[in-house]
């Protein structure tokens, strides 16, 4: 939903073009006449220009000597003190490095080592563990371990784990050993050791401090889970009618920051740009990367999500990752080629005899297939030109997949690639694809993460997920929620007060504090294909910097708007719409203090205290919702210090100095 469009093809609209060349007002009509996208996929593939397309294999693999180079650059960095520049090298080099043979894995162990020390020095010390063990792993030479278990005992003492410090003392100590060192070195090293050993032995109850670190978002539902959607809050339910199609509804009074739903994606995928400096499983942003054994496309967080990976979704896309990102396909075309790549083809044969059940009678889990088959995609709404340029790409994607041996069975050894007509099997796979790359236009979300250099804060489009439940949230100009991820999980949260009966909406994009109704409305229009009935536009809402400083609008008892200029001296104000007067008195008295509260909770966020600021800015908004009726600037410039705090609840990257 929320900005991940798939109107722009980029390069792959060469493709398009050149194929529309190759057919006629004939094939055209013929292509009218299919009702189901199996159809529409054995169609265009069984033209020549379409099966004949070579798909190519991946152009970015490793290479030993580009490995060396950057090695011997970190080398440099690290000997002048450069750490960060060294940690940037070292993590290139260890992209860059084959794992092929025994020596190729014994140099790899070297980088892990040798970016371990860079990280040390940068304070990284939990990261830095981790390269030692990774050293480790891939056969770091014998004679050499002396020296990183000596790092791993420093890195221990330096977070408090004295215990395991003291082992890796002992361990150091025993590899001296091996070490290839003159006797006056390897005997000053031992008395290094030992020094370090008498002064933790002095400690009778030696032990390590926790490594667990304080959450800042609990993630409790406080009135517990929605049995049916366990994903969303028990306050929010789901309801369906004819205009509005499935949408989340208040099952009670919502109070701003109530937590409403925590889901995890069906698929996400990361944007290409962010594919070295983020985990492609996960999204996070590791201080140290993890490779991939195959391809230098891509990084990990660690073995943990690597293995992930592997044993789903790119196992078949490592190797047409650099020929998917040239084509230019959006993120939306990777959501509708990951949802099948994350299982193998028997995962979906199995499946196939129940996609069309409804998911009304059961429970509604973001893991189950069925519920991201059963988005609405408006198919009669679809227009020819529509339907074949995402066939178009529908089949480019499923030869990606025949390439990558996707539908290869077990006793085959041989990858077919071509094949001028499509099996069965190809075609319902080609026919999923087609109907995720309808749907997804409506049913997508990005993932952001918010980025801060110095005092500048923005958030950042970092890749694209679905969410099945999250998808059946409608779209208002002025949202009930705000949205933040935690790697790929999203985390949403009330940022107004929400009535019990009222619609909990998300938003789209477009709000009405930044850009005007007309602009609005036509950007739904044209992605989203509905007109947008929310009150902002409804009422032609002002955006904020709009918004007339110099009237206040007050509540009145019978829930009307007592509009009141800033300037008054009267406290009794004639409602227009029940005839009688609004004591306007409590209202002010309250007003006088949001100036103070708004100027504490900013200076909060100055200190960097999110956390106690987005408890003032609540209790502020509170008090403003009781008194003021929306539109408001105050109001809305509490909301948007709201969202911002709680974006630090999510992904966050600070820049560092250089």
């Amino acid at each position: 939903m929320n900005n991940v469009t798939d109107s722009d093809f980029s390069q792959f609209k060469q493709f398009y073009s050149n194929f529309l060349k190759t057919i006629n007002d004939g094939d055209l009509n013929t292509f009218k006449k299919f009702t189901c996208d199996e159809g529409r996929i054995k169609y265009v593939f069984g033209f020549s220009f379409v099966h004949d397309y070579k798909i190519s294999m991946g152009t970015n693999f490793k290479s030993g000597e580009s490995a060396k180079q950057l090695k011997e650059d970190g080398n440099r960095a690290f000997q002048a003190d450069q750490f960060r520049v060294a940690l940037e090298l070292y993590s290139r080099a260890i992209i860059k490095q084959p794992q092929q043979s025994s020596s190729d894995k014994e140099e790899l162990s070297v980088l892990f080592a040798n970016r371990s020390a860079a990280l040390y020095h940068l304070k990284e010390y939990e990261a830095a563990l981790q390269d030692i063990q990774s050293a480790f792993d891939f056969n770091y030479p014998s004679h050499l371990y002396y020296k990183v278990y000596d790092r791993k005992s420093r890195c221990f003492l330096a977070l408090q784990q004295l215990k395991s410090a003291r082992g890796a003392f002992r361990q150091s100590l025993q590899a001296l050993d091996e070490a290839k060192l003159p006797a006056e070195k390897r005997q000053k090293w031992q008395r290094d050791i030992q020094i370090m050993l008498a002064m933790l032995d002095k400690n009778k109850e030696l032990k390590d401090a926790s490594m667990k670190k304080p959450s800042t978002d609990k993630g409790q539902f406080k009135d517990g889970a929605n049995k049916q959607y366990p994903h969303a809050s028990n306050v929010v339910t789901i309801k369906e009618a004819p205009q509005l199609g499935r949408f989340a509804e208040a099952g009670n009074d919502i109070k701003p920051g109530e937590l409403l739903l925590r889901e995890t994606p069906y698929c996400a995928v990361l944007l290409d740009q962010y594919s070295k400096s983020h985990c492609f499983q996960c999204f996070r942003r590791p201080a140290a990367v993890y490779p991939c054994p195959q391809c230098s496309n891509v990084v990990f967080c660690n073995k943990t999500c690597l293995s992930a990976a592997l044993e789903s979704h790119h196992r078949y896309e490592c190797p047409v990752l650099s020929a998917l990102w040239q084509s230019g396909a959006s993120v939306t075309c990777l959501m509708a080629l990951r949802i099948i790549t994350q299982h193998n083809l028997e995962h979906f044969l199995q499946l196939k005899p129940v996609l069309t059940n409804s998911c009304k009678n059961k429970q509604y889990k973001s893991s189950d297939y069925t519920t991201v088959y059963n988005l609405v995609n408006h198919a009669s709404q679809r227009s020819t030109e529509d339907f074949l340029h995402r066939t178009l790409m529908a089949v480019f994607l499923l030869r990606c997949l025949q390439t990558t041996g996707y539908f290869q069975h077990q006793n085959e050894n041989v990858i077919k690639t071509n094949e001028k007509t499509l099996t069965d099997d190809e075609k319902f796979i080609g026919g999923l694809i087609l109907r995720h790359l309808q749907s997804l236009q409506f049913n997508s979300h990005e993932v952001s993460e918010l980025v801060i250099k110095g005092k500048d804060k923005k958030s950042v489009f970092i890749g694209g997920a679905v969410y099945p439940t999250l998808a059946l949230f409608n779209h208002s100009c002025n949202p009930g929620i705000v949205r933040y991820h935690k790697g790929t999980e999203v985390v949403v949260r009330a940022i107004r007060p929400i009535k019990i009966g009222e619609v909990v909406a998300e938003n789209y994009g477009p709000i009405f504090t930044q850009v005007e109704r007309k602009e609005r409305q036509h950007t739904l229009r044209s992605q989203y294909w509905f007109d947008c009935k929310c009150e902002a536009c409804d009422e032609n809402w002002p955006i904020l910097a709009n918004m007339n400083p110099e009237v206040m609008r007050f509540r009145c008892d019978c829930g009307s708007t007592v509009l009141v200029p800033t300037n008054t001296s009267e406290f009794m104000i004639p409602c227009l719409s029940c005839k009688k007067h609004a004591n306007i008195f409590k209202g002010l008295k309250v007003l006088q203090d949001t100036d103070t509260m708004f100027r504490l909770a900013k200076s909060l966020v100055e200190e960097g205290n999110h956390m106690k600021a987005l408890l003032k800015f609540l209790e502020l908004l509170n008090l403003l919702d009781d008194t003021l009726v929306p539109p408001f600037r105050d109001y809305h410039l509490c909301q948007q210090e709201i969202r911002t705090c709680m974006m630090f609840c999510g992904n966050t990257y600070m820049v560092p100095k250089l």
